[in-house]
Parts: structure tokens; sequence; C-alpha cells
């Protein structure tokens, strides 16, 4: 694709979600979100890790794929600490791909995400979000979501509300404007995203 039509691209998938947020803020007033985010580990622990992700983020995949492994091998295994994923979509592309996230089963869910990071820069590629959607299709496909599924999925408004909820409480609660972002019980975490810094901050807290 050339660099050209990719800006244009992405600055429309931009503005629509920026207006997709606007218009939910206006009819739907901030409230509690349900039991919907993933959870990994023990939801009593002591210690909870947020991370707050675009699935269309290079920044986040390499988090996913580099660092979360070893938080949840050295936190939730002992059940120190337990790692909710949160959705905070920066464009519809992610948007998209974190609604259809929603309707793989639990069991399943991080084996998608681990998918989907993976393959990130082949999936987000296209000359409008329905190629891209196909391209989010073929990969759904290997968790259970068939066509008719998958459609569901993209246009369940229930859906929709709870992934935009997630990014409004972001926004509102930590003042979360970029991602990846990491909130450790509800502080905001600002040094280095690495296994060996969280953990040493981990441990200073615990």
């Amino acid at each position: 694709m050339h660099l050209k039509n990719f800006l244009k691209m992405t600055k429309t998938n931009n503005i629509l979600i920026k207006l997709a947020l606007i218009l939910f803020l206006f009819a739907n007033p901030a409230k509690a979100l349900d039991n919907s985010d993933l959870v990994i580990g023990e939801k009593d622990s002591k210690i909870t890790i947020e991370i707050y992700s675009s699935l269309t983020c290079p920044y986040c995949a390499k988090l996913h794929l580099e660092v979360l492994p070893g938080l949840i091998k050295n936190f939730t295994k002992n059940g120190e600490a337990k790692i909710i994923l949160k959705d905070f979509p920066l464009d519809l592309s992610a948007l998209n791909a974190a609604k259809i996230s929603r309707c793989v089963s639990k069991e399943k869910m991080l084996e998608f995400l681990d998918r989907i990071y993976l393959k990130q820069s082949e999936w987000t590629r296209g000359k409008n979000i329905l190629e891209i959607n196909e391209k989010i299709k073929k990969i759904s496909s290997n968790f259970g979501i068939g066509d008719q599924k998958f459609n569901s999925c993209l246009a369940d408004e229930k859906n929709e509300e709870l992934i935009l909820q997630s990014r409004i409480e972001g926004s509102k609660k930590h003042s979360i404007n970029s991602t990846p972002t990491i909130v450790i019980n509800n502080k905001k975490y600002s040094d280095n995203y690495t296994v060996k810094d969280i953990s040493k901050y981990i441990e200073k807290i615990k």
C-alpha cells in the first residue's frame, strides 16, 4: 500500500472511532463495566495489573508477546497478582478486532490475542475496513468463529458498548491517551515496560 493511501485510511479510521466515542458519551453516562475483560489469575489477588492496549498498536504487540508471558509466569501462577487485559482501541480496525476477541471463548481468548498480535502486520494492511475485516475473519475462523457469528459480533451494539466504555474508563480514571499503558493497583506505571522493571515495581508494593 502507498504511504499516502495508508495515512488517508488511518486518518479516516481515527475520525470514525472518535465520532463513535463522542456519540457514545452523549448517549450513555459513564458506568461500571461488567466482567467482560479477560482476567488472568485469581480474581481476589492482592495486586491488580491492568494493561490498556489497542490491537493495531505495534508497541502493544511487543508488550503482549514479549513481556506479558513473563508477568503471567512471575505473578499469576503463584496467586500474587491478576492481570486484566483492557481494550483501548485507537482506530476502527482495532475496535473491530476487539469486538471479535470478545466473541471467542474465554478459554481461547488469550490464544486469539496472541495470534492477532503475531499477525498484526498482515491483517492491519488493507485498502479499506472491509478488506481488513476479511483478514480478521480469516484469523478468527480458527477459533470457532464462522461467517454468521463474525458478522453478528461486529453488529453487536452491547459488544461495542463494552469496548468503548473500557476506553472511556481508561481516559477518565487514569488519564490514558496512548497505548500500551499499564496500571498497577489503580496507579499508572511509568517506568520501563520490561519484565524486570515491572517485577521490581511490584515487589516494592507487595
